[in-house]
């Protein structure tokens, strides 16, 4: 099921600042690379909508023959409780297929998806988790054999009111303590956000429908 988010700017000027939205992995780790998973730029007075949904995918990202080339492996839409195994046909770059049910039951929880490295020759590689085809997170440095597992607080969305981000720029863990997280009620078909500003106070109000 899909929920609407429409959020009113109701402010005289927004100071050539825009709203980020994130979602929060579960017990994140302080190396993970947080991205704005929404990043809305409308105009003082505008209201600009994002649709919400749980579709979870994964690609992972590793380092070309050349310095500073990547090379980011096809993208795969990922069930809770499913393992892909990351392997590297006949020496290539990385590429994800499912993993045996066995060894996901032994890894991970029916409610995280994951992402296990079985590359031969070994390729370290950056574990990259979209929601709606959407970045949230990137798991640097993923070694030999080892398992990162993914999942985020279902219906939680933390704002934020902060310069545009460059191309490419991801937060840390810790600037969850800086947003405004609203979490959703189950019945919610619509969501309507109102950012307003007052004495110097950016402040976002929430009314489901």
């Amino acid at each position: 099921m899909s929920v609407r988010f429409n959020v009113t700017m109701d402010v005289e000027d927004m100071e050539g600042k825009t709203v980020l939205v994130f979602l929060k992995p579960q017990n994140p780790q302080h190396n993970y690379m947080i991205h704005a998973w929404q990043v809305l730029t409308a105009s003082a007075g505008a209201t600009e909508s994002f649709d919400y949904d749980t579709t979870i995918s994964t690609d992972v990202t590793s380092t070309g023959a050349s310095p500073g080339e990547s090379i980011t492996s096809e993208r795969v839409v990922v069930a809770p409780g499913q393992l892909l195994s990351a392997i590297s046909p006949g020496g290539l770059s990385p590429k994800l297929q499912l993993a045996p049910t066995s060894l996901a039951q032994e890894k991970l929880t029916p409610t995280q998806c994951g992402v296990i490295n079985q590359t031969n020759p070994f390729i370290q590689f950056n574990s990259n988790w979209y929601v709606n085809d959407r970045p949230v997170v990137s798991m640097p440095y993923v070694d030999l054999n080892m398992t990162v597992s993914f999942e985020f607080e279902f219906g939680s969305f933390y704002f934020m009111v902060a310069s545009p981000p460059m191309a490419g720029q991801t937060y840390i863990v810790q600037n969850f303590s800086d947003m405004t997280q609203y979490t959703m009620p189950i019945t919610a078909t619509e969501v309507d956000v109102t950012l307003t500003k007052d004495q110097g106070l950016w402040t976002f109000g929430f009314n489901a429908s």
